[in-house]
């Protein structure tokens, strides 16, 4: 089975964001959906339980919650989390909330499904999958739906449930659904892996296993890696290297001494970052996209349309 998406991203029913925690999965998220929400196409972000970056990043004021909300023109946006998925999920399962009410809030059956490995993870996966099928007047509600999941090992779990499910239950409506997720992931057509990762050396080793796990386990189309936040290279131009080699060092100017000491160091962190890019090409060899360090810890609607430029 072919690992590598056949879609262009902005085509696909489902792009999953992944990668260790702080790499810049959200802003990567952000700036997708901006790129391919102005191409006239319909996006949902689907955060799983995250913490309230993604209204920011769009100018809103209000966190995003368990509720579908609108972002942006073409752009909506929910945040998942255990207690919520599960009583959609439900819901989709069991059609009538009688009846989820009669079974999962039963105090016995909640306890027999807290002790169920992964499934809070399998239902917000589960409504995932359930926005990729969702019809509004005969057309599908979103063109594409971004899965701004968890980190690389929690998400590695998230995935490998539906095989999980099948294996432990061949049939019935969660057999159903887990068949139907699973035939999405596995869809080169429909579904593509986005790493995110940062030009450092854990990050990038994450991404290596990462992309190992998705090719051999979860059988995930992979499609670019995102290096996020790559320092900037104005400072390790051949010129400059030449100039800054004839300067004997200190130079009896505090201040000069100063400027070249974070020079160097600005110049110390690109040679990493580029031999990082250089391991990335190697190591899992996939198509690139290289985002700059954006000089803010506060991201704006601004920056996020600054990165989106430079996706699409």
């Amino acid at each position: 089975m072919t690992t590598t998406m056949t879609t262009p991203i902005a085509d696909l029913r489902l792009a999953i964001l992944a990668g260790k925690g702080g790499v810049g999965r959200t802003t990567v998220a952000a700036a997708l959906a901006r790129a391919v929400a102005a191409q006239g196409r319909r996006v949902l972000i689907a955060q799983t339980d995250a913490p309230d970056r993604l209204g920011k990043l769009f100018g809103h004021a209000q966190p995003v919650g368990t509720e579908v909300v609108t972002l942006a023109p073409g752009i909506d946006a929910v945040n998942m989390n255990p207690k919520s998925a599960l009583h959609e999920y439900g819901l989709m399962v069991l059609r009538y909330e009688t009846v989820y009410r009669a079974l999962f809030e039963n105090r016995a059956v909640r306890g027999f499904l807290g002790a169920i490995p992964g499934l809070d993870a399998y239902a917000m996966l589960g409504k995932v999958w359930w926005h990729t099928t969702e019809m509004v007047r005969g057309r599908p509600r979103y063109d594409l739906t971004i899965l701004d999941g968890p980190a690389s090992g929690h998400a590695t779990l998230m995935l490998h449930l539906p095989q999980a499910v099948l294996s432990a239950m061949p049939r019935g409506p969660l057999a159903r659904d887990a068949q139907a997720a699973l035939d999405l992931l596995t869809d080169p057509v429909r579904t593509a892996m986005v790493i995110v990762t940062l030009p450092e050396e854990l990050p990038v080793r994450e991404t290596i296993e990462l992309a190992r796990n998705a090719r051999e386990m979860l059988k995930i189309p992979l499609g670019p890696i995102v290096v996020n936040a790559m320092p900037p290279g104005s400072l390790s131009t051949p010129a400059l290297d030449a100039v800054l080699g004839l300067l004997p060092l200190p130079t009896g100017d505090p201040d000069l001494d100063a400027t070249l000491a974070m020079a160097a160091r600005v110049r110390a962190h690109r040679r990493t970052a580029d031999d990082m890019v250089a391991r990335l090409k190697a190591n899992p060899g996939l198509p690139m996209v290289v985002l700059p360090r954006v000089p803010t810890a506060d991201l704006g609607p601004e920056d996020v349309e600054q990165l989106a430029g430079l996706l699409r």
